[in-house]
């Protein structure tokens, strides 16, 4: 469950409620790409045996009369997760409380006031919203390392629900949200409503849970790399409960439901960045997720992930949902509780997902753009650029190839759901280009969707994003394209309120098909 807090808190949850959180600064609707892209993985009834070296470090059957609060507190705000929510987070026993041996976590319809910051700090901006919910979480109370956290859980459905089974560091060590990492054991949108996932058909249940790593450097610069799976033989997560867990150990997290093994990352494909005496530097290999995290347990209501996915929107009337808690458990691996390792229980069926490496530091110097013109491609990228991509479901591809007559062209290929390519920079003052400033490049269409368009965009940090739509003349041959920079920065962001800042570009450009499609590009550059 994604949750961006603000770039001078801990996080900024770009992704409505719980999972969809990477707001990515090159993107839309930051995680709403999670539930389309390539078909999820559909699991096979294969399961495992946990390992008996796992040593309990804690538990809670929920069997009292109210919460513990040796293990639980209670985050309470109207902040919105950072992404647009539209529930209130409260204390009150309407929202979470234990009954018959069960957490009950109750998002309800009904108007609410409070804080609108994150920490709930009160005297300040309040913020009415029309739904309530409960957040609880173990900070401070339950903070631990590696190990293996169990959760057995009962999900709500319905259009606008978003539950999440989550973890966040305790202390950000490597800095503000993404870069000290997100751990997220379960998240699900709008289940039972009609499925939105590639190839589903008319009266397909949703019924997909994701798993996924939020990491890389502070937002609005963060990635996220994970996996949407669904149940063997349809099940839907909705209906009945369901065990949910991690095994966490040094340099490896593997992702379980009903003890089927159905992903791992590992720290091969993981990365923290963040800055050290005023300077970008690289985290240690482990990184971010060598620290210790904390649980966290809520249903959000609408937000950038669900109220744009399925059937869009907060459908009302299926208030109020629950998300039934059976048990927490939680172990320490007794044969190495430091490093957690001699625990592991795996499957050879398991997807090991690829993850994002960490990309090249620049030098922050933007004399680059210094001049009466400015080659951004030609044969190959500008060395003061990088490329960059906003992928969470592996649909973009990117390389330089050969071209007859051409000598090296940039190819970019996307399939259907959210994603594109972007050329990192330092941060450029681009205030001087405005006045007389033109973007041309040569582009070449080898394959494109039914109504899918190009679209260019620069880029200060989502919702900080300028976009124009590319005027493609409907063939198969080269075209060249010339564009005012002054008509990119003034044709706003169209997916939210906001525009990019000339003169503190971060993503100097970003090339993003609305869908399928396949092109090649040359001669990219500025001229005055």
């Amino acid at each position: 469950m994604l949750d961006k807090t603000p770039i001078t808190q801990l996080m900024l949850a770009a992704i409505a409620g719980s999972l969809i959180a990477g707001c990515a600064s090159t993107t839309d609707t930051p995680d709403a790409s999670f539930i389309t892209g390539k078909k999820p993985v559909a699991l096979k009834q294969e399961t495992i045996t946990p390992s008996e070296k796992w040593q309990l470090a804690w538990q809670d059957n929920f069997d009292g009369e109210r919460i513990n609060p040796r293990y639980w507190s209670f985050e309470q705000n109207c902040w919105g997760g950072g992404n647009n929510e539209q529930q209130c987070y409260t204390d009150r026993e309407q929202n979470a409380f234990v009954k018959d041996g069960f957490l009950h976590i109750v998002a309800r319809k009904e108007s609410f006031t409070g804080p609108d910051n994150p920490d709930g700090i009160k005297g300040g901006a309040t913020k009415t919203l029309p739904y309530t919910s409960a957040r609880l979480r173990t900070k401070g109370k339950r903070d631990q390392k590696y190990g293996r956290f169990e959760i057995r859980a009962k999900l709500p459905s319905g259009q606008g629900t978003w539950p999440a089974i989550w973890m966040l560091p305790t202390q950000s060590k490597y800095g503000t949200w993404a870069a000290s990492g997100e751990i997220d054991i379960l998240e699900a949108v709008n289940l039972n409503t009609q499925s939105d996932a590639p190839g589903a058909k008319p009266g397909d249940a949703e019924n997909r849970i994701h798993a996924t790593l939020h990491y890389g450097k502070a937002w609005p610069d963060n990635v996220h790399s994970g996996l949407g799976v669904t149940l063997p033989n349809g099940i839907n997560p909705a209906d009945d409960f369901h065990t949910y867990a991690i095994e966490w150990e040094e340099g490896e997290i593997r992702w379980y439901v009903d003890n089927i093994h159905y992903a791992t990352q590992t720290h091969e494909g993981w990365y923290a960045q963040y800055e050290q005496d005023g300077q970008l530097v690289n985290a240690d290999t482990l990184a971010p997720f060598n620290e210790k995290f904390h649980l966290l347990l809520n249903v959000a209501v609408g937000g950038s992930w669900a109220a744009n996915a399925n059937e869009k929107g907060v459908n009302s009337d299926i208030f109020p949902q629950t998300m039934l808690v059976d048990y927490v458990k939680v172990y320490r691996c007794s044969v190495d509780r430091w490093k957690g390792k001699g625990c592991a229980a795996t499957s050879e069926n398991a997807t090991l997902v690829k993850g994002n490496q960490p990309p090249a530091i620049l030098v922050q110097d933007d004399s680059y753009a210094n001049g009466p013109e400015l080659i951004i491609f030609e044969d190959s990228l500008n060395t003061s650029l990088a490329y960059g991509s906003y992928d969470p479901t592996d649909i973009v591809e990117h390389a330089e190839v050969d071209e007859p007559s051409r000598g090296k062209v940039l190819s970019i290929s996307k399939l259907n759901g959210g994603g594109n390519l972007y050329f990192r920079s330092p941060k450029t003052d681009l205030s001087s280009w405005l006045e007389s400033g033109v973007l041309s490049f040569d582009v070449k269409v080898e394959n494109i969707g039914a109504g899918v368009e190009l679209v260019v965009k620069m880029d200060s940090g989502w919702p900080a994003t300028s976009d124009i739509t590319v005027p493609l003349d409907g063939t198969s041959d080269w075209q060249t394209i010339s564009i005012p920079v002054a008509d990119i920065i003034a044709g706003g962001n169209r997916y939210a309120s906001g525009s990019a800042d000339p003169s503190n570009i971060n993503n100097l450009l970003v090339f993003e098909p609305t869908g399928e499609m396949s092109i090649l590009l040359d001669n990219i550059r500025m001229t005055k």
